[in-house]
């Protein structure tokens, strides 16, 4: 009777925790390197050299797995002081270096200056954080010096070959739903900030794909919360949720066709669909330049609406024409992204049109196949050394 209660609260228990949702994407941690050991002035004994603070990238790493491996300690790291010098040891014992490792594209700020620190984009490359204080010698009177000591803020950075960008209630999750019908997480409601928190998860591609099972096709997406106006100046946490596009391979706009309002309050002003891909576009271009620089390609959606078809037919026919050119001064974006492809959906109704061949052709036309030769040396992997 206990083991299928346990059972039955295990099965209820998945249904509420879904390991696609980025619950946490930043840790904050106390850096300490090790101070230098005391020197030993009558013999001239030398103090060992503190230990350094090193951060290392390692692809297969989840952010959670970091997060969860400082949950029953404090949220600091310290490495080993150096020994002092003795007159049965001269020559002080090095600290031991402390070595963290964190997912590929981990941002480290320091939280006091604000300033970035480095990006961990390299796999097992040791990136210096802390450098341990010198050991007591006679050109520092013997005095062992003090290790760098930081707070730093670890910011996770997903890294999808698609991020779904867009108002809120433009439809990204319904969407996302009609790419994988088969995953059971995704939550659609009739109401905006439906999405509240990143989520990440992968798209198959069967169609695409060998009917072996290791030559199946996938692509992961990145759904974030809706944007507003004001995003890249932070507003509505906009800057937490746009850094998870810095990485991606591409963007899909989801745009509504029958406009974008944030409330009913009349200080909420309506957007048609073409000022929502402008505002959009200005977001993105002024929080970094480069995603307006990534492949795009813009979904219409909810043309089951009325005059949906219609409204998608007149957007589509501007867009192919020097679509900016028809915005007033204000909303004319800086460097107008172009799109690869326009695609008429009706995401409540899974039509999506031809919007997965799109999406696989742009994948393949960013990451084209290489023949391998065997002729070439394979080198061993060897991390290097970042000061």
């Amino acid at each position: 009777m206990f083991l299928s209660r346990l059972q039955f609260t295990v099965k209820e228990a998945k249904k509420f925790f879904d390991s696609s949702v980025i619950e946490k994407d930043v840790l904050r941690v106390n850096i300490r390197a090790g101070s230098g050991g005391q020197g030993l002035p009558r013999y001239n004994g030398v103090g060992g050299d503190g230990g350094n603070v090193y951060l290392v990238p390692r692809r297969s790493l989840k952010f959670s797995q970091l997060f969860n491996s400082f949950y029953n300690r404090k949220k600091q790291l310290f490495a080993e002081h150096g020994s002092a010098s003795t007159q049965l040891n001269l020559i002080g014992k090095h600290g031991e270096h402390e070595v963290l490792q964190v997912p590929m594209g981990t941002e480290c700020i320091d939280e006091i200056t604000r300033k970035l620190i480095c990006r961990c984009t390299i796999p097992y490359q040791k990136i210096l954080i802390a450098k341990g204080g010198k050991g007591g010698c006679a050109a520092n009177e013997y005095k062992g010096q003090k290790g760098e000591r930081l707070m730093i803020g670890m910011h996770m950075k997903l890294q999808p070959n698609m991020g779904l960008v867009g108002f809120p209630n433009a439809g990204k999750s319904t969407l996302l739903k009609a790419l994988a019908p088969e995953k059971k997480s995704i939550k659609i409601a009739p109401y905006p900030f439906t999405t509240t928190k990143p989520q990440m998860l992968d798209i198959r591609f069967d169609e695409y794909s060998g009917v072996e099972k290791e030559d199946k096709f996938s692509l992961s997406c990145a759904d974030l919360p809706g944007l507003i106006e004001g995003a890249a100046e932070n507003r509505g946490k906009g800057h937490a949720f746009l850094k998870h596009l810095e990485y991606s391979d591409m963007l899909v706009f989801v745009i509504d066709v029958q406009g974008f309002q944030l409330s009913a309050n009349m200080n909420d002003i309506f957007r048609t669909p073409l000022e929502t891909i402008a505002l959009l576009n200005k977001e993105l271009e002024a929080y970094d330049r480069k995603l307006v620089k990534k492949p795009c390609v813009l979904v219409l959606n909810k043309i089951d609406l009325p005059d949906g078809e219609k409204k998608a037919d007149e957007v589509e026919a501007i867009m192919k024409n020097g679509w900016h050119k028809n915005l007033p001064s204000h909303l004319k974006p800086l460097i107008p992204v172009h799109f690869r492809g326009i695609i008429k959906a009706s995401a409540k109704n899974g039509e999506i049109g031809s919007l997965k061949q799109l999406l696989h052709k742009t994948y393949e036309e960013l990451h084209p196949l290489e023949s391998l030769s065997f002729d070439e040396d394979v080198e061993e992997k060897s991390g290097s050394i970042i000061l």
